[in-house]
C-alpha cells in the first residue's frame, strides 16, 4: 500500500514537540558495602591515632608451688597505630540559565547535581578504602593519603598464593602503614589458599565474617566446595531452584558472608573481620557554597576522613590471583 499522492506526513511537518520522558534513568551502582558497614568515629587531627592490645600468650604450664612468693610478671605496653586523613571532594559549577530553563527529569539543575555528586563522592571513598594505597603525609604540593585496607593487612596475613614468591606487605613503621603491597606473580585463585587466609586470621584472634571479592574472582569462587548449600528451600509442591552462586562460605573457622565489590582491585580477595575497621571523620561530607563569580553557581561537596584498622592482623588477603 502507498499513501495518497500529496499526503502531508510527519516527515515534512514543522513544529512537532519533543517527546521526552520526564525521568532520568541511571544504572550506576550505588552500593558501598564496606564503608556503610564499618563503625564510624571522629578524628580531631590530620594524623589520627588509636591503640591496639593483646592478651599474654596462653600458657599450659601456669602452675605454682603452694605458698610460693609473689613474682611480678611482665607487662607489655599497648601499640599505637595511625593514619592520615584524606580530603575527598567534588567541585562543580552550573550557569544561572541552566537553573531557569524548563528541564525534564529534574526541576532544577543545581539541586540535581548536588545529589548526583554526593552519591559519586560516597563511591570514591569506598574505592579509596579498598585499594592498596600507602599512607602519605602530603605537603604544599601533594595531597595527604589514608592507608587503605590492602596496606593494613601485612606480613603473614598477606597470603602468598601458590607459586608466588615476591608478594609482600611490610608491617607499619612507627604505627604508619607507609609502604604499599608488592604483588607476586599472577596465579590461579584456588580454595586451599582461601582456607589458608581464613586460618591465618583466625590464628591471631580474628573472626572473619566477610569474604570480599571482585566479580572476576567470584565466578571462580562459586565452584569451591565450601559453599553452604546449592539449593534454596521452597514450599511443598513448588519447583526447587539450583543455586549456581554462593553467598555464604562455611569453613573450619566459621561462616563467612560472600560479598561482591565493584571498587576493589580485580586480583585481590579480602577476608575481613568487619568489627575491626572504622571510618573516622575529621569533617563529615557536606556542601560548601563557593564565592560567586560571573553568571554561574559554584558548589563543592567535601569531606575529610581516615580509615581505622583496629586490629589489622584479624584480617587476611590473597593478592594477584586470577
Amino acid at each position: 500500500m502507498a499513501a495518497p499522492t500529496g499526503s502531508f506526513a510527519t516527515y515534512n511537518q514543522i513544529g512537532i514537540k519533543e517527546d521526552l520522558e520526564d525521568i532520568i534513568y541511571d544504572i550506576s551502582p550505588m552500593e558501598t558495602f564496606f564503608t556503610s558497614t564499618i563503625s564510624k568515629g571522629k578524628a580531631t587531627n590530620t594524623l589520627h591515632d588509636w591503640q591496639t592490645d593483646a592478651l599474654d600468650s596462653p600458657s599450659a604450664d601456669n602452675a605454682f608451688v603452694e605458698g610460693d612468693d609473689f613474682s611480678a610478671g611482665a607487662i607489655t605496653a599497648t601499640s599505637k597505630l595511625r593514619n592520615y586523613t584524606q580530603i575527598s571532594r567534588k567541585d562543580f559549577v552550573v550557569t544561572r540559565t541552566t537553573n531557569k530553563v524548563n528541564t525534564a527529569g529534574r526541576r532544577q539543575e543545581l539541586a540535581y547535581q548536588i545529589i548526583r555528586k554526593g552519591d559519586a563522592l560516597k563511591r570514591d571513598i569506598e574505592a579509596a578504602c579498598l585499594q592498596n594505597k600507602a599512607a602519605t603525609s602530603g605537603g604544599s604540593a601533594s595531597a595527604r593519603v589514608a592507608a587503605s585496607v590492602e596496606t593494613w593487612i601485612y606480613t603473614n596475613n598477606h597470603i602468598k598464593a601458590g607459586g608466588q614468591n615476591t608478594a609482600t606487605t611490610p608491617a607499619p613503621v612507627s604505627g604508619i602503614a607507609g609502604t604499599a603491597p608488592t604483588d607476586g606473580s599472577a596465579t590461579i585463585f584456588i580454595e586451599s589458599d582461601l582456607k589458608l587466609a581464613l586460618q591465618q586470621a583466625w590464628s591471631v584472634g580474628g573472626k572473619t565474617d566477610v569474604i570480599l571479592l571482585p566479580a572476576a574472582l567470584k565466578t571462580k569462587f562459586d565452584a569451591f566446595t565450601g559453599i553452604a548449600t546449592r539449593f534454596r528451600d521452597v514450599a511443598a509442591g513448588k519447583q526447587a531452584q539450583v543455586i549456581a552462586a554462593a553467598d555464604v562460605y562455611v569453613s573450619a573457622y566459621g561462616s563467612h558472608k560472600v560479598v561482591l565489590s565493584r571498587y576493589m582491585r580485580a586480583s585481590v580477595v579480602l577476608c575481613l573481620d568487619m568489627s575491626t575497621w572504622g571510618l573516622s571523620w575529621l569533617d563529615k561530607m557536606h556542601l560548601e557554597d563557593i564565592a560567586k563569580s560571573g553568571d554561574s553557581e559554584k558548589r563543592m561537596i567535601v569531606s575529610e576522613w581516615t580509615l581505622v584498622a583496629k586490629s589489622p592482623t584479624a584480617n587476611a588477603k590473597i593478592g594477584n590471583v586470577n
